[in-house]
């Protein structure tokens, strides 16, 4: 699944917000000292709003020294001037889990078939037949190479399907590319009966016999992301070089508020430079492309879906949900190589590229945490991130949230601030995406239920966390998780973008025989379930419950939950350690805390650290630490003590130095089978260079 969007382009895609939870830090009282044991290192986070990245990574830069940490991926001309400072500028490189493409609207001729046949694709529709012809052509135009040669200069790797590389064995593997050609692109406007006059492009109806001129193409380019738009520009010269006049190219470079009204609101869009922060599982082939989150989200009527380019294909659907709904990772894979090759087939969007990617940070930070496939600013990070003498993080945003909204909000800079606010039960180990990892649960179990009439479906049990109190002193209790899950789920479609993650929610109860343990059934059989249950984000039922007290009646409207706006309720309650910054009813039990007045449109958002947070700083280091070993090879953590946090040439010797050792608790061990071997050297070797931050 997903977590947000960033362009909608994260969820965090929902889900993102639980892989991406940014982990938070305790309130100090001192500045620049480190005394608060629970919650965040440093007291204050101050994150500074931009227009683009450029202008953000200027006052990151050493000369100006605004900006501690950046939140996008770096241009190659901000790379090549830091990679020759490193006394001042950390460059810290991942592999990204996401994604850049045209989105392409399948819904609306030529680049799809005027939602012909209740919008689905049909092959015996012409016009459904030549409008997969024309997203073939844009593919065909779409130089790929020269977009990471010459736009990224290297710092990216050419995508076929929405899938990142991290989980590049989910792809069809026989899969043949789109090359780059304007004979193939205009073979395949040929193929679909498309000519080419003297005034433009025209289709042959043989239905009707006539040449129907094409409709201008409205394109719409982001222009906060640079390299978006110099990707469109590209585009859009070639368009023109076989033969595509001005009348027929509508051409919007524009703000990304502009691009978001008219591309998933109005849906009056054929292309537009999209992209994805995607989740760690390939179940975003279900989530963002299956005609439920079309046809089912009520699109185009209800405004944003997460479908909105409209591919609705009978068969990709058949496919995509034996992928979200797989019962082991054998049945996975199989699914998901027939799904990509059905999408790669009708190409109902061009995927481009996930970044080579590098962000960076001022030296002189500690606990900085390069979480795999998203880079340093993440919740791990924010926990543990100081600096003696300094107890603000400046942080930077290239663009502006749109509102904080835990149960609408889409955007990726909205879940940047609201997952760390808000916790969920589970969240991702930051140096193994496989791997959960308890947050607001302490424990949990997967099993299954017996639905009646032979049906099973997926039961996990949580044991929840004590101890923990929301940001107004409240105690957090089992009975917000149950109201978390329901409540996410009467908003439902439209309203509640986390709606993915419950769409298949049966019931979800307080154990009979233990009021800590929460009871979650889904109806049905899914790898996936635990990463559902485990990124909702969790929300305080008397707050919530006091808003929409018939949350749970036929009288209720979900219409009404979006209007709320629990960041702009003032409460009658300080933020604690301070004596005049006041809550809002943007109530979490995450590790930062969001105060009344807190975000100044265009310009910055404060937040204030949890010292109550469950977490002791203590209790991080050792987690990070532990993982990193475990994950990366840093045998150095547990054999000397020194050289703690990088893979090096001394972690390499230390496994020599211990090699075929056996029995239990060897330092040298990683994978702990008992015995130093090639195993606990390849993973040395595999990780050799990395940096935990």
């Amino acid at each position: 699944m997903l977590k947000n969007r960033e362009k909608g382009e994260n969820y965090m895609n929902r889900r993102h917000m639980f892989l991406m939870l940014a982990f938070a830090m305790a309130f100090l009282i001192v500045a620049g000292s480190v005394s608060a044991q629970n919650g965040p290192k440093t007291g204050t986070m101050l994150i500074h709003i931009y227009a683009n990245p450029d202008v953000e990574n200027a006052d990151l830069d050493p000369s100006v020294g605004i900006l501690d940490i950046n939140d996008w991926p770096l241009s190659s001309t901000w790379i090549n001037k830091w990679v020759k400072m490193p006394d001042k500028i950390a460059l810290r490189e991942y592999t990204e889990m996401g994604m850049m493409e045209f989105d392409l609207n399948n819904q609306e001729w030529p680049t799809g078939h005027s939602a012909a046949h209740g919008g689905y694709y049909d092959p015996n529709c012409p016009r459904c037949i030549a409008a997969t012809h024309f997203r073939k052509a844009i593919a065909h135009l779409t130089d790929k190479d020269k977009i990471i040669s010459d736009i990224l200069k290297g710092y990216g790797y050419r995508l076929e399907v929405p899938l990142p590389p991290g989980l590049s064995q989910y792809v069809w593997p026989d899969l043949v590319p789109y090359e780059y050609s304007r004979d193939a692109a205009q073979a395949e406007l040929a193929a679909g009966n498309f000519t080419l006059k003297s005034d433009g492009w025209y289709w042959h109806n043989f239905q009707t016999g006539e040449d129907e001129k094409l409709p201008p193409l409205k394109i719409y380019i982001r222009m906060d992301d640079p390299n978006r738009m110099t990707a469109g520009e590209y585009l859009v010269d070639e368009l023109k070089a076989i033969g595509f006049p001005e009348d027929q190219l509508d051409v919007h470079i524009t703000e990304r508020t502009v691009c978001y009204q008219m591309v998933m609101v109005l849906y009056d869009y054929h292309i537009y430079t999209g992209g994805w922060s995607l989740g760690a599982d390939p179940d975003n082939l279900y989530d963002l492309y299956h005609s439920y989150f079309y046809i089912g989200w009520g699109a185009p009527e209800v405004g944003w879906a997460p479908n909105y380019p409209g591919f609705c294909n009978h068969d990709y659907d058949s496919w995509a949900e034996k992928v979200k709904f797989a019962p082991d990772e054998e049945s996975l894979l199989y699914a998901c190589w027939n799904a990509t090759k059905i999408f790669h087939e009708m190409e109902p969007i061009v995927s481009l590229w996930s970044s080579a990617a590098i962000k960076a940070y001022k030296v002189g930070w500690e606990g900085v945490v390069n979480f795999d496939g998203y880079g340093i600013d993440n919740y791990w990070t924010f926990l543990r991130m100081y600096k003696p003498g300094d107890d603000t993080i400046d942080y930077g945003f290239k663009s502006e949230p749109e509102e904080l909204h835990v149960i609408a909000s889409q955007w990726l800079w909205d879940w940047n601030v609201i997952g760390m606010v808000y916790d969920s039960l589970l969240g991702r180990n930051p140096y193994s995406l496989p791997t959960f990892e308890p947050i607001l649960a302490s424990d949990y179990s997967v099993g299954t239920w017996d639905m009646g009439g032979g049906k099973q479906g997926t039961e996990i049990n949580f044991t929840i966390r004590t101890g923990v109190k929301w940001h107004d002193g409240v105690d957090f209790t089992a009975d917000d998780v149950v109201f978390s899950f329901l409540f996410t789920k009467a908003c439902g479609a439209g309203v509640a973008w986390n709606y993915a993650l419950v769409k298949d929610l049966n019931t979800t109860f307080i154990a009979p025989d233990d009021p800590n343990k929460v009871v979650v059934r889904y109806n049905v059989i899914s790898v996936f379930a635990v990463s559902w249950a485990g990124g909702v984000p969790i929300i305080p039922k008397h707050i919530w419950e006091a808003r929409f007290p018939n949350w749970n009646t036929p009288d209720f409207n979900p219409a009404k939950v979006r209007a709320y706006h629990p960041w702009e309720v003032k409460m009658d309650k300080l933020v604690p350690g301070t004596t005049d910054e006041y809550l809002t009813e943007m109530i979490g039990t995450g590790p930062w805390i969001f105060p009344y007045g807190g975000w100044t449109t265009g310009e910055s958002i404060k937040l204030y650290a949890n010292s109550n947070y469950y977490l002791t700083q203590e209790e991080v280091d050792n987690f990070i630490l532990d993982s990193f070993y475990t994950f990366k090879g840093d045998v150095s953590y547990k054999c000397i003590s020194t050289d703690i946090g990088r893979i090096s040439g001394i972690d390499v010797g230390l496994i020599r130095l211990h090699w075929s050792e056996t029995g239990s608790g060897l330092c040298a061990d990683i994978n702990g089978d008992g015995v130093v071997d090639d195993l606990d050297l390849g993973t040395v070797e595999w990780n050799f260079g990395l940096v935990a931050g």
